[in-house]
C-alpha cells in the first residue's frame, strides 16, 4: 500500500512590473532528473522545519531571491512517486520578489526566465504546475483584497 508523505514545498516566485505580473522560471541542469525541464523552484522541507520557512528558505538557496511577501497559494500538489511507492502532498507557495530582482542560480540549474502567465504555462512540463501558475497569476499575482487573505506573516 502506498504510503502518504509531505515533505517537500513548490514554491511559484513572480514579481509584479509596469508590464503586469512575471514568473521566474527556472531551466534545470541536463545531467539531473527532470533535466533539461523549466520549473519552479521545489524543494525538501527539512526535518523540525515548517513548510512556509522551507518555502523561504528554499527561494533564498536555489534564486538568491528575497521575498517581499510569502503567500498560501491555496493548492497541495499530489503526485505518484513510483519508486517509493508514495503518494507525495506537496504545499505550494507564491513569492512576490522586488521588479527589478534577478536570480542567482544555485548549481542545480543552468537558465532562468521572468515570464508572463502565457510563456509560463507554455513552459512548465506538468499540468499541475501550469494549473498552480494560472491560479496564482488569478489570485494573487495580480494583487488586491483576494490576494491578501492569501498572505502569510
Amino acid at each position: 500500500m502506498p504510503r502518504i508523505v509531505s515533505d517537500i514545498v513548490d514554491v511559484y516566485i513572480f514579481r509584479r512590473t509596469k508590464h503586469g505580473a512575471q514568473f521566474l522560471v527556472v531551466r534545470r541542469r541536463p545531467d539531473l532528473v527532470l533535466g533539461d525541464t523549466w520549473q519552479s523552484v521545489h524543494g525538501k522541507i527539512e526535518p523540525g522545519e515548517s513548510a512556509v520557512d522551507a518555502a523561504r528558505r528554499e527561494v533564498q538557496e536555489h534564486t538568491g531571491l528575497i521575498p517581499t511577501r510569502l503567500y498560501s497559494a491555496d493548492y497541495i500538489n499530489q503526485f505518484y512517486d513510483h519508486k517509493t511507492d508514495s503518494v507525495v502532498l506537496a504545499p505550494a507557495f507564491a513569492v512576490q520578489v522586488e521588479p527589478t530582482a534577478q536570480p542567482r542560480l544555485s548549481q542545480e540549474y543552468c537558465d532562468y526566465a521572468w515570464c508572463d502567465l502565457e510563456e509560463t504555462v507554455a513552459r512548465l512540463p506538468l499540468a499541475s504546475q501550469r494549473w498552480a501558475a494560472r491560479h496564482i497569476y488569478d489570485v494573487i499575482a495580480m494583487g488586491g483584497e483576494e490576494a491578501e487573505f492569501y498572505a502569510l506573516p
